[in-house]
Order: C-alpha cells, then sequence, then structure tokens
C-alpha cells in the first residue's frame, strides 16, 4: 500500500487564468439522441484506489468502440491503457526492489534500477496529462488547444490569442485550473495539486523525457535496489495525493453531468423534441429549462 506524501513540494505562485466555459454534447455517450453515460473515465479515482488496494483497474479497448452507446473519447482510451501499464510498473519495479536477484551484477542491478525508476516518473507524468485531457474533451474548447500539450503547459501556458497580437505580451491561462474553477476546487489546485504535478514534471523532463538521465553509480545490487525504492516511494506518494484532487474534479463532473442529464431526459420524456435540447450547459450551475427560449450552442452532432 502506497502512503499519501505530507512534506510539500517546493511552491510556486500560480498566475494561469481561469477561463469561462460550457460542457459540449460529447460530454455524453449517445445512443441515438439518447444520454446513455457520462463520456469519460474515473480515472484518477481508480487509479487511487488501486494504488491503496482499495479497487482493481478496469479498462475499455479498441473493441469497445464498436458497441452501442460507446465511449467516443479518444482520451478515454488512453487512460484506460495508461493505468494499466503504469500499474505495471509500479508492481514490477516494487517486485524488483524488494526481492533478491542473485543473477544479476552490480551493473546489472544499476541499469535496472533506472529503467524501472525511468518507467515510473514518466507513466505519473503522462496519466496526468491524460486525466485532464479526458475531462477537457467533454468541454468547448476545440482540441487543437491541448491535444499536443505536455503537463506543464496544461497547468499554465500563454493564452493563443494574445500570442497572435504583435507587441502584446500574453497573459497566462491554466486549463486545469479552468476545469476546476466551477466547482469551486481551483484554490486546492492553486496551492496543492498544480504545485505536485509541477514537481513530478520536472522530474519527467529532467531525468526521464528528454536526453538526461540520472547517471550510474556502480555499487552492490542491494543498494541500488534500495534506491530505487525509496526513489519511486518518493514520486508515487506524491502522485497519490495529486490523485485526490484529480478525483474530486472527475467526481464533480461526474455528479454535474449527471444531473443535468436526468434533467434533459425528463425534457425528452415530457415530449421536448431532440433538436431543442442543445441546451448551453454551464458547469457547476443548476440547469434549469426555460421554454420560451433556452440558450442552446450550435448542433456539433
Amino acid at each position: 500500500m502506497t502512503a499519501e506524501v505530507t512534506q510539500r513540494p517546493p511552491e510556486r505562485e500560480w498566475h494561469g487564468k481561469h477561463l469561462s466555459w460550457s460542457y459540449r454534447p460529447h460530454a455524453y455517450r449517445w445512443e441515438g439522441e439518447r444520454i446513455v453515460g457520462i463520456n469519460f473515465l474515473p480515472s484518477a479515482r481508480e487509479m487511487r484506489a488501486w494504488m491503496m488496494q482499495r479497487g482493481q483497474l478496469s479498462y475499455i479497448s479498441n473493441s469497445d468502440r464498436e458497441t452501442t452507446g460507446c465511449y467516443t473519447n479518444p482520451y478515454s482510451y488512453s487512460a484506460a491503457a495508461l493505468s494499466l501499464v503504469l500499474g505495471q510498473a509500479i508492481n514490477v519495479s516494487h517486485e524488483y526492489a524488494t526481492t533478491p536477484s542473485p543473477d544479476h551484477t552490480n551493473v546489472d542491478a544499476e541499469v535496472e534500477r533506472l529503467r524501472l525508476y525511468n518507467d515510473v516518473l514518466l507513466y505519473t507524468a503522462r496519466f496526468c496529462e491524460v486525466v485532464i485531457k479526458q475531462l477537457l474533451h467533454c468541454t468547448q474548447f476545440p482540441e487543437s488547444r491541448y491535444k499536443r500539450m505536455a503537463l506543464g503547459a496544461l497547468l499554465e501556458s500563454p493564452c493563443p490569442s494574445c500570442r497572435k497580437q504583435n507587441g502584446k505580451e500574453p497573459h497566462l491561462v491554466s486549463l486545469i485550473g479552468t476545469l476546476a474553477h466551477p466547482f469551486h476546487l481551483c484554490l486546492e489546485f492553486d496551492h496543492c495539486a498544480m504545485d505536485h504535478m509541477d514537481f513530478v514534471n520536472k522530474l519527467r523532463n529532467a531525468q526521464a523525457a528528454h536526453s538526461e538521465i540520472q547517471t550510474l553509480n556502480i555499487r552492490a545490487p542491494e543498494v541500488s535496489k534500495k534506491q530505487l525504492l525509496k526513489d519511486c516511494d518518493e514520486v508515487l506518494s506524491g502522485f497519490l495525493h495529486m490523485l485526490s484532487h484529480l478525483e474530486k474534479l472527475e467526481e464533480a463532473m461526474l455528479d454535474d453531468l449527471a444531473k443535468k442529464g436526468e434533467a434533459i431526459l425528463l425534457l425528452r420524456l415530457n415530449g421536448l423534441p431532440a433538436k431543442d435540447c442543445n441546451f448551453n450547459l454551464v458547469p457547476g450551475q443548476r440547469f434549469v429549462f426555460d421554454p420560451k427560449g433556452p440558450t442552446q450552442l450550435p448542433n456539433h452532432g
């Protein structure tokens, strides 16, 4: 069982603006004109439960794309795959760190330490990225805005609109803060969760993502294994705490979308045509239907 970290990572001031946003129809899974579910997996919640030995990691695969009412969120399929890959990386690193390897030389053990630590570091950062993008896919933000963003840019990046204006210093935007804001979670993200994500991202960039890597330190295998266990525990305990914040955001969006979906379903049962149900669904606000003229979004199909 992994324990949540109590030691905070380095703090920084976050200046990313939180933008207003609405859901788009792709926030739901559809069967024809009927809502049958919400279009993202609670990946952070499941991963946190699994790390605390309280649950299993579920998954969806390519074959599920052919089923009725299937997930159409591409990041949900990536999140399912990354969950299992990260889970295996965690298990393998812990097993190697705590099990004797009589056939391994000092060099073998040190190389294996580097490989396994890099796997854990890379996949924790990538998992955070895919969880955030899964949620962004449910919003009206165009995918081109965030598709190629790594974790650091999702935390805080220059406004693309300002960047196009010559001579104007762009203000900063936080897409994760933007997601959290309607649910009154932005303060805990700005003052805690984002510091943890920034720490993992900097470790990934400095030690695992590019040309730099921790260097070889040849010593007895048991010493290399001890360092592997320590380094992985440091990353994973912070990651577990980070997941507690992402889990809150997932649950807030799930609850919000479920309530809005139930209200729309009731309207449909009462005879409202599907063409009149493409509402402007504002996160964190109670959905109220105005028969005189509901605000609507353009039809996205």
